[in-house]
């Protein structure tokens, strides 16, 4: 039987506390289980980016979700597909 490969050590999460999306709905940040339209994806990031710009944490957060790939919501500011691009080169991320 293989061995499973050792993980890397975790990125820091202490900022975690200090986020103001602490304080909203999480249906803010992510998408709901449905369908969600574009108007209503964009109106819901662009409160959730509202939010994220004036938030103490943000670029660790940020920092956070590119390290662990978060797949989903609006983290540090950046949407999934934002993200994507950083990921890719395609995008500044700060």
């Amino acid at each position: 039987m293989a061995s499973l490969p050792q993980l890397k050590k975790s990125p820091p999460t202490g900022w975690q506390q200090h986020g103001l999306c602490r304080a909203i709905d999480s249906d803010v940040f992510f998408p709901p289980p449905w369908f969600e339209h574009k108007p209503d994806r964009e109106a819901r990031e662009a409160r959730a980016k509202r939010i994220c710009a004036r938030c103490p944490v943000r670029l660790p957060c940020l920092d956070w979700a590119l390290a662990t790939r978060e797949p989903f919501g609006v983290w540090g500011g950046r949407s999934e597909s934002e993200r994507r691009r950083i990921l890719g080169g395609k995008l500044k991320a700060s």
